[in-house]
């Protein structure tokens, strides 16, 4: 056998296998579980981080909301926003802002316009005055007298004419006791220090960015990006507050970046912390790696135990494939082998040794028994041949007494078939002749309703002639009178002469008509009688016809019962011939398994002398 096709090749390559995948699909689901919840846990730090700035930046502001509230309730700002051309009130307007601006950190100026907006002083640059911020500023101040001079930040930020950093200008109304605005007062911020101290010196390990809601960047952990503007793909900051965008690509980065964004309650402001995915998946890499190189090692530490272990079970199947060879080869002679086990292989070679030995006692008797079945089939072989001789010369005789019981079968069946063909002739000829006799019947009626409209006839044609006579007297009488009339009766004699001649041709017709009438009153007559006569020769007839019909269906029921009960004998004739047949084929059947149990019985005896087996 072929090394590949041993099992301790197989068994230890399938099951490494099996531990292979194993460890492949453990790796990949916790290498995917893990990621994910790394991913997961960065970005909800991200969206802390970004929560936490968020916070930071809006405390700012809120700041200087608190600060400019408090600078616009000094008298001396308000005295200064009254009287803007007095310049002892304006000193000391300056003096009291350039207190506030020593206090607040953030501010670069700090200064006072009139409702215009023009200004009146500013606490560190004196060139601002007269500047107008509704001119610099259009839209602040836009947005401020909408808002009724609240304090109000501008949106875009711009840069300071005092510092030349970025700034972000806060500025409202000035009001007097009476709650009408008198002036404007402003904070210029200065977003380069509050990006210094909040954004810039942190090591964050990722990108912070607060932009507008039109995604101009105001402050940044990258100055070299403020002022710029963010990727299209965070125009989602102007319609939700705060949430996370995964696996975008920024311009001039290098591969992809995932981010947090935070909206700001104080402006409308978005803080944005965002970190390249291959900082995020750097952990990741390091657990896909320690598993790259733990997995084939435990696999090849595995595989060498179960090729050890498969080992030790191969070499007692070795031991039984060669017991199992000399059994295939019909030796059962041979001695135990040791195989001390005492698992599933020691039962499995303990069975093995206890089949060969019954095996062995089997075959013993087994080739005993063969010798006498070979023996009692030879007797049964040669008295099947004798009994299947028989059988067919009885088999024979029946056949010729079945075909001689057909043939008469079929020569009465004949007769019947023509007795009951005689019969329905005979029948459909009583019905004919019957039709016959009704016709002649209708005929002899019909003759005897002329033979009396013949009649009546004469009588008529008698009646006529006694009319046509009385007229021709009539007419003679009246022929008299007109001669006696003379010349008065020419007229009426002419008339009378006329109907003279009429009655004495209509009497002549009338005889006529009796003559011709007489004679076929005689022929109708002795028609009448010879149709009476026929009548009666028919109606014989069709009793001798109906007596006929009796006999010829008796005659058709005697040959219809005569060929059913040779039907039945025939019958019982050809059940006898199919058993006999049967009983002819089954002998035959028996003398061929006598002789092929013969045959088997010595095929068996020989089969049983490949065995070697110890007497």
């Amino acid at each position: 056998m072929k090394k590949i096709h041993s099992l301790s090749f197989k068994v230890p390559v399938i099951i490494s296998s099996i531990i292979f995948i194993t460890i492949v699909s453990l790796a990949s689901i916790s290498i995917w579980s893990s990621s994910r919840a790394i991913r997961k846990a960065t970005l909800e730090g991200f969206s802390a981080t970004v929560s936490g700035y968020s916070s930071m930046i809006d405390m700012v502001l809120h700041e200087q909301l608190l600060a400019i509230s408090t600078y616009s309730q000094s008298g001396a700002v308000l005295n200064a926003a009254l009287n803007p051309t007095n310049e002892a009130l304006k000193n000391e307007a300056i003096k009291r802002l350039k207190d506030f601006g020593s206090v607040n950190t953030y501010s670069i100026n700090i200064g006072v316009a009139d409702i215009n907006g023009n200004i009146i002083l500013d606490n560190v640059n004196p060139k601002l005055e007269n500047v107008s911020i509704a001119s610099v500023h259009p839209d602040l101040f836009n947005k401020m007298k909408s808002n009724n001079y609240n304090f109000t930040y501008g949106n875009n930020t711009s840069i300071s004419s005092t510092t030349g950093a970025q700034a972000i200008l806060l500025c409202g109304g000035l009001k007097n006791s009476a709650g009408k605005v008198i002036g404007l007062i402003y904070i210029n911020l200065d977003l380069a220090k509050v990006n210094k101290d909040f954004i810039g010196n942190l090591n964050l390990n990722g990108r912070l960015t607060v932009a507008n809601n039109d995604g101009n960047i105001i402050l940044s952990s990258d100055s070299e990006r403020i002022g710029g503007h963010l990727p299209d793909v965070y125009n989602v900051i102007k319609i939700s507050k705060k949430g996370i965008i995964e696996s975008y690509t920024y311009e001039g980065d290098t591969g992809k970046r995932s981010a947090a964004y935070e909206n700001i309650s104080a402006m409308p402001w978005s803080v944005v912390f965002a970190k390249s995915d291959s900082e995020i998946y750097k952990e990741i890499k390091f657990t896909i790696l320690r598993t790259v190189i733990i997995g084939p090692i435990f696999i090849i530490l595995c595989t060498l135990i179960i090729a050890l272990y498969i080992k030790s079970i191969t070499k007692p199947l070795n031991e039984l494939v060669i017991i199992s060879k000399e059994i295939s080869n019909g030796d059962l002679t041979s001695t135990h082998r040791n195989i001390n086990r005492k698992d599933e292989l020691g039962l499995l070679a303990n069975s093995f040794f206890d089949m060969r030995d019954k095996l062995s006692d089997i075959i013993i008797k087994v080739r005993s028994s063969a010798d006498e079945i070979r023996m009692n089939a030879k007797e049964l072989s040669q008295g099947s041949v004798d009994l299947s001789k028989r059988t067919e010369a009885q088999a024979a005789s029946l056949e010729e007494t079945a075909s001689s019981m057909e043939q008469m079968a079929s020569t009465i069946r004949s007769s019947a078939d023509q007795s009951i063909e005689g019969n329905k002739m005979m029948i459909d000829s009583r019905d004919a002749i019957q039709s016959a006799g009704e016709i002649i019947l209708d005929t002899t009626k019909n003759i005897e309703e002329v033979y009396d409209a013949s009649t009546k006839i004469k009588d008529i044609t008698k009646i006529i002639e006694d009319i046509a006579f009385q007229t021709n007297i009539l007419a003679l009488n009246a022929s008299v009178e007109a001669a006696r009339a003379g010349d008065m009766g020419k007229g009426f004699a002419v008339v009378a002469s006329e109907v003279r001649n009429l009655a004495q041709t209509t009497q002549s017709s009338v005889k006529d008509i009796t003559a011709l009438v007489d004679n076929a009153y005689d022929k109708i007559n002795k028609a009448t009688e010879s149709a009476r006569s026929s009548q009666e020769i028919f109606s014989g007839l069709q009793g001798k016809i109906e007596n006929t019909a009796k006999i010829m269906q008796d005659i058709s029921s005697t040959a219809v019962e005569q060929h059913e009960g040779v039907e039945q004998v025939n019958r019982a004739v050809a059940d006898m011939d199919t058993v006999t047949q049967q009983n002819a084929a089954l002998v035959e059947q028996a003398s061929a398994s006598s002789t092929s149990l013969l045959n088997q019985a010595v095929e068996l005896v020989d089969a049983m002398s490949f065995f070697k087996v110890n007497q």
